[in-house]
């Protein structure tokens, strides 16, 4: 009887507070500001006496053995961050400062007493352009093709980016098929891909280079350059510049489509 009376009590006790505000940004560029939000709720007869705030951060598709925790708060008690990068905001929200890709997680906040806890969580993904897409071209033995001109090897790469990336090339607009090498450091990847044009098909076209992120599925995170290549220079000053490196809108993507 004692026993039943018990585990009734700790039942309704579970339901007597509850996150009112709980909010983590679905990506960042690298060197900006996160605001990570958690607020909690109490039912009116309720003190938060004993209470325990935490935020905890695990690696993306990592193990519960992974997780750290980051920043607590025992109610009646300053709080505390555990990483140099946090600044306290109020109450448990917290700003994480100039983030890098190695912030990218899955950041969660946890609100416990002695009977009950609350938890919920969402991942960070921090993405980085690296040293931005780089597009060059030059002249190549001719091919198979229509012309008896010497054929165009374009070239672009995007160093140190994250996170897994993609480059797609485009000559007015239409994308072509190229040749990707994607070699992976710690915390980056280095991406090269190519593609041989003929001359009648390069010649006076705007040829662009996308950047993209396959774990970004948004038209305002892709970095573009595109070029009109000139075949009378002939390797000195090929081309006009039109967008250098800069980020992309909705309505690009719907010009591809």
């Amino acid at each position: 009887m004692w026993r039943f009376g018990l585990i009734l009590l700790l039942v309704t006790a579970s339901k007597q507070f509850s996150l009112s505000e709980f909010e983590v940004p679905d990506y960042m560029k690298a060197g900006g500001d996160v605001p990570l939000k958690c607020g909690y709720e109490l039912k009116s007869n309720e003190s938060d006496k004993g209470f325990f705030v935490k935020w905890w951060w695990s690696p993306m598709n990592g193990s519960s053995e992974e997780r750290s925790l980051i920043y607590q708060r025992i109610v009646g008690h300053p709080p505390d961050a555990l990483r140099h990068n946090i600044e306290i905001v109020q109450d448990d929200d917290i700003l994480l400062r100039n983030v890098t890709v190695k912030d990218s997680g899955v950041y969660e906040c946890e609100v416990s007493n002695i009977v009950d806890e609350v938890r919920q969580y969402e991942p960070l993904i921090v993405f980085s352009e690296g040293t931005g897409v780089e597009l060059e071209f030059s002249t190549v033995e001719d091919g198979p093709d229509t012309d008896d001109d010497e054929d165009v090897f374009v070239t672009c790469e995007a160093l140190g980016v994250a996170p897994y990336p993609d480059l797609t090339f485009t000559v007015d607009g239409e994308a072509v098929n190229a040749t990707d090498l994607v070699i992976e450091s710690e915390d980056s990847y280095d991406i090269y891909s190519n593609v041989t044009l003929s001359s009648d098909l390069a010649s006076g076209h705007e040829i662009s280079c996308l950047l993209t992120f396959s774990t970004l599925n948004i038209s305002d995170v892709a970095f573009l350059v595109t070029q009109v290549y000139n075949e009378a220079a002939k390797g000195d000053i090929c081309c006009s510049w039109l967008l250098v490196a800069m980020p992309l809108i909705s309505s690009y993507f719907m010009y591809l489509i």
